[in-house]
């Protein structure tokens, strides 16, 4: 089971590209994978989502259902609010949807749908 403690270790151990946003600040603090997601892993899947970059998005999205179907319950939660939620809320949601749905897995595709129904 993956565990809420080593979120972000989980995070930079898959992509490298974010070690360096994680060496920028201190995200040693209790709740930083609730701040670490949103700030750089989000914007990152924005970027890649802009790009139509399908290797790197197709690795996200298999990431984020790994957290969703092996991690504990703190874990879940934060993938649902950091992770889902905050790429629900970003402008240009609705022109990425099809491929966001296109990509997610079950349980993430889930997520995104109770996203839609709880507006």
């Amino acid at each position: 089971m993956l565990s809420y403690s080593n979120a972000n270790a989980l995070l930079i151990n898959e992509f490298d590209e974010l070690v360096s946003a994680y060496n920028e600040d201190d995200w040693d603090f209790e709740y930083s994978p609730h701040c670490f997601y949103p700030a750089a892993f989000v914007p990152y899947i924005i970027k890649c989502l802009d790009d139509n970059n399908m290797n790197e998005l197709n690795r996200i999205f298999n990431f984020v259902e790994k957290l969703f179907s092996e991690g504990d319950e703190d874990l879940l939660d934060m993938a649902g609010v950091s992770i889902v939620e905050s790429v629900y809320y970003e402008p240009d949601y609705e022109k990425h949807k099809e491929k966001i749905y296109s990509l997610c897995g079950e349980l993430t595709r889930k997520s995104f749908e109770d996203m839609e129904r709880d507006e």
